[in-house]
């Protein structure tokens, strides 16, 4: 299990603008993927980035906590 995700800046064209980053499943592995925000001077990019790593993290943890009960339910 791979868990991680964040924010990158990336400049093109002279603008700056901001990709949410996080791993995926896919079958018996895990992928980084980066989903567009928007651009970085914009606030409702900040929101909306903000916004996706608190869902990232709550999932994350809901999956961690569903493994910890598998594993002690197994005991």
């Amino acid at each position: 299990m791979q868990v991680g995700c964040g924010l990158r800046l990336r400049w093109i064209n002279g603008g700056e603008y901001l990709y949410f980053w996080h791993y995926e499943r896919e079958g018996a592995r895990s992928a980084r993927r980066e989903d567009y925000i928007g651009a970085a001077r914009h606030p409702s990019s900040r929101r909306e980035a903000q916004r996706r790593i608190l869902a990232y993290c709550r999932r994350a943890q809901a999956d961690l906590a569903a493994k910890i009960a598998r594993i002690e339910r197994a005991m």
